[in-house]
């Protein structure tokens, strides 16, 4: 199962060239463009009055599309090119000739910026059709001009394929750019629309389909994909009316130690939440009578303690756990003793279940990525880019800057799947596929929320699904319930409580998507 794809400039070109081989020219595809465009302004918006500005180019040519297809919709609609007919490229300049035919009031040349900005005081709607994905410098003179009067208008801003003014294929920013409201993506996803800072200038991305050819697409090399609402819906796994805890799997929780009790909660209520049937929660014994108290849904298994973190002599009866167990969730405030440590590396030999390791469950493995070898195919690794430097001994931000790369790198040399945390999270699958998350927002960085996702993939796991689709259902799903808060309640002051309190109605829109 794949998700959308994300594409580079030079891919996205090439697709192009592609499509116009199988018999599908550009001007097919921009008209598809425009139109889409379009719809998603009609749905989003229902304006009155929609404002376009158009280079010369094909995103000036999609401008010029939509603005044709909002008019023949009853939309007011006013076109400015930044150039004279004649300095069009030739398919931009068919389309100006077909909006004129269509509505002659509605295609003017920018001469002066005053008729833009006056046009734009009176707009619901304004689209950026300026500059499609090939800039790699800022941009100066009226171009920068235009793009300072559409960030000041009061219109909601509706960017076409990318905001005008960003770089493709990364996430930094060249100078002035467009701030959208929407992005209406065509065909696919590119890096600018995942990496920030560009990531905060697209605003909601809508990625429309404008008619490629299969085999073009079959053809073309994504950087990485994403995992859309479809996905989502397609993964989860099945909730059979007949079935029972048992067929819902079941998770055992390693997790907390004395002063960190919270952690282990959070996990395993992260479990319950995904649907796990039974959750077990094997802690220190002063831990397990504050999981009981606080978690009763979830089972303890009180285990001898030495140091307030669990004792060497706990591993029999975490062994035996282990084999009545369908994922186990290991790591979160577990405490990097020696003791535990060497806990944790006889579970990853023994253990027969799926796991998913977090936090100190991954610190044992420092100088023993070879231990890695028994897990092929059944490990979910969610390391962030400093506790991920410490495993590869390589620095942080050297991981960070490299997220695609890294996390296909590492996925694939150890055959498990690895969720690289950060913006955006990074999920590099052993088979050599990277996906990128696009939900979320900074509500997640508080202490405690990594556990909860460690939680949701143990459940997803425990439910049937395989790592590669455990790690993406949790982190979408993650992203997505953060956002969800966000739209009633500050980011800064989202807890993982209100995670796990949200997740139920997240997960229920899930279920329904298309």
């Amino acid at each position: 199962m794949e998700g959308i794809p994300i594409f580079t400039a030079q891919e996205t070109k090439a697709l192009d060239r592609r499509a116009d081989a199988a018999g599908v020219p550009a001007s097919v595809l921009m008209e598809t463009a425009g139109r889409a465009v379009a719809t998603t302004i009609l749905q989003r918006f229902c304006p009155r009055r929609v404002v376009l500005v158009a280079g010369k180019g094909g995103n000036g040519g999609d401008a010029l599309v939509a603005a044709r297809a909002l008019h023949a919709a009853g939309v007011e609609v006013r076109a400015f090119s930044l150039y004279p007919e004649s300095g069009l490229s030739p398919l931009t300049r068919a389309q100006a000739v077909a909006l004129r035919n269509a509505a002659p009031d509605a295609f003017h040349v920018l001469n002066e910026l005053a008729a833009l900005e006056a046009a734009l005081a009176e707009a619901d709607v304004a689209v950026d059709g300026l500059l499609g994905i090939g800039i790699d410098r800022p941009l100066r003179d009226r171009i920068a001009q235009v793009m300072t009067l559409l960030n000041g208008s009061s219109a909601k801003r509706v960017a076409i394929d990318l905001p005008s003014g960003l770089a493709a294929d990364s996430g930094e920013l060249l100078g002035e750019a467009v701030h959208a409201d929407v992005t209406v993506s065509l065909a696919a996803y590119k890096p600018a629309h995942l990496f920030y800072p560009a990531r905060g200038l697209c605003g909601a991305i809508e990625v429309a389909e404008v008619g490629y050819p299969g085999q073009a697409l079959a053809e073309a090399r994504p950087l990485a994909w994403v995992a859309g609402p479809a996905f989502v819906r397609a993964a989860l796994p099945a909730r059979p009316p007949t079935g029972h805890k048992g067929t819902f799997g079941r998770v055992l929780v390693v997790a907390g130690s004395i002063g960190m009790s919270g952690a282990a909660i959070l996990c395993a209520a992260g479990a319950l939440r995904a649907g796990a049937g039974l959750v077990t929660v094997a802690c220190p014994a002063p831990v397990a009578a504050i999981v009981a108290s606080r978690l009763p849904e979830a089972l303890t298994l009180p285990l001898p303690e030495q140091g307030g973190h669990l004792a060497r002599r706990a591993l029999p009866r975490l062994l035996a756990a282990a084999e009545r167990t369908d994922a186990l969730a290991i790591g979160p405030g577990l405490a990097r003793a020696p003791a535990v440590g060497a806990l944790v590396l006889r579970l990853l030999h023994t253990a027969r279940g799926s796991i998913v390791l977090d936090a100190d469950g991954l610190f044992p493995l420092q100088g023993r990525l070879e231990r890695l070898v028994p897990l092929t195919g059944r490990a979910v690794l969610t390391p962030h880019p400093g506790e991920l430097a410490r495993l590869v001994r390589r620095p942080a931000g050297a991981i960070d800057a490299d997220r695609i790369e890294t996390a296909k790198t590492f996925a694939r040399s150890h055959g498990v799947t690895l969720l690289l945390k950060g913006q955006p999270t990074a999920i590099g699958t052993s088979d050599g596929r990277v996906f990128l998350n696009p939900t979320g927002n900074a509500g997640l960085a508080t202490g405690g929320s990594g556990d909860v996702l460690t939680g949701i993939i143990a459940g997803f796991l425990a439910g049937g699904a395989g790592p590669d689709h455990a790690a993406m259902l949790a982190a979408y799903l993650h992203g997505a319930t953060a956002d969800h808060l966000a739209l009633t309640m500050s980011e800064r002051s989202i807890l993982p409580s209100d995670l796990l309190a949200a997740l139920p109605r997240v997960l229920q829109e899930a279920e329904k998507a298309a």
